[in-house]
C-alpha cells in the first residue's frame, strides 16, 4: 500500500442499497446507506447530509453490481462538487488473480471481498456475504477460485409476500422459536432456520475442497444476524467490502 493513511470515499453499490464509507487507509471512519434506485436528487441530498464538503475532494472509488446505481451515484457526486470517480472493473482491475471463466463475469463486490480476505490470511479463505444474494467466495493460494450464489433472505421474504395472496412481508429479527404460533412467526422461523441450514451445508461442502481448513469470514447486512448459529464462520467483518475497495485502490496507486 503506497500510503496506509490516505483517505478515500468507498462505495459498495448493490442491487438494493449503496453503502458509502469514508475510509482512512483500511479504517472505516463513517458510513451511510442510500437506495440503489434513488433518484439523483435524493442521492445528492444523502451526500450533502452525510459528507462534509471538503471530503468531496477525495477520490470516490466504487465497487458496483448495479449499472444504474453506478451512474446515479457518479452523477450525484459530480453535481455535489466531487472530484475523481473511479469504478473498479471499468477503470482498473481488482489486484487479485481471477480464475473465474470468464473473469469479467464476477461481481466487483465479490472480488474485493476476496482481496480483503486474502490480505488478512495466508491466501486461503472463504467469504460469505449476506446481501440481496448470499454469495460464497473461495480464495485459494491467493487467487479468486469461484464460489456459490443463492437468493438472499430479503429476496426470500419478498418472494413469499409477492407470489402469494395473503402472506405478509416481515422483517426478520432475533432468534425465533422453531414453531411459529402465527403466520409472521412461522415465516420468521422458516427463514431463520432454513438459511442456517443452507449456509452450514454449503460451507461444509466448500471446506471439503481444502487440504487445510481456511479462515471463513462473514459480511453483509444479515451477517451478524445468522453468523452466531453457523458452525463454520470464524469471524464477522461488517466492513470487509469497503476494506477490499480501499485495498484495491491503494495497491493500484502503488503500481
Amino acid at each position: 500500500m503506497n500510503n496506509p493513511t490516505a483517505e478515500i470515499i468507498a462505495a459498495d453499490i448493490g442491487n438494493t442499497s449503496a453503502t458509502i464509507a469514508h475510509m482512512r487507509g483500511l479504517e472505516l471512519l463513517s458510513q451511510f446507506d442510500v437506495s440503489s434506485h434513488a433518484p439523483i436528487g435524493e442521492v445528492i441530498d444523502a451526500l450533502q447530509d452525510n459528507l462534509r464538503e471538503e471530503l468531496c475532494a477525495l477520490p470516490l472509488v466504487i465497487a458496483s453490481v448495479n449499472p444504474r446505481g453506478l451512474e446515479s451515484l457518479s452523477s450525484a457526486w459530480m453535481k455535489r462538487g466531487g472530484d475523481a470517480v473511479v469504478a473498479l472493473g471499468r477503470d482498473f482491475t481488482v489486484p487479485i488473480p481471477n480464475l473465474a471463466k470468464p473473469p469479467h463475469g464476477v461481481g466487483q463486490d465479490r472480488l474485493v471481498n476476496t482481496l480483503a480476505a486474502v490480505r488478512r490470511t495466508d491466501g486461503n479463505a472463504v467469504v460469505v456475504d449476506f446481501g440481496t444474494a448470499i454469495t460464497f467466495d473461495v480464495a485459494r493460494e491467493g487467487a479468486y477460485a469461484g464460489g456459490v450464489i443463492t437468493p438472499g433472505i430479503g429476496l426470500a421474504m419478498e418472494a413469499l409476500h409477492q407470489k402469494t395472496a395473503l402472506l405478509p412481508l416481515i422483517e426478520p429479527s432475533g432468534k425465533p422459536p422453531i414453531i411459529g404460533t402465527n403466520t409472521a412467526g412461522a415465516i420468521n422461523a422458516g427463514v431463520y432456520y432454513g438459511y442456517i441450514g443452507l449456509v452450514n451445508n454449503i460451507l461444509r461442502e466448500l471446506l471439503k475442497t481444502y487440504d487445510k481448513r481456511p479462515h471463513v469470514f462473514a459480511t453483509g447486512g444479515y451477517g451478524a444476524y445468522l453468523a452466531p448459529e453457523i458452525d463454520g464462520i470464524d469471524e464477522v467483518v461488517p466492513a470487509l467490502t469497503h476494506e477490499g475497495i480501499a485495498l484495491a485502490w491503494h495497491e493500484h496507486q502503488a503500481v
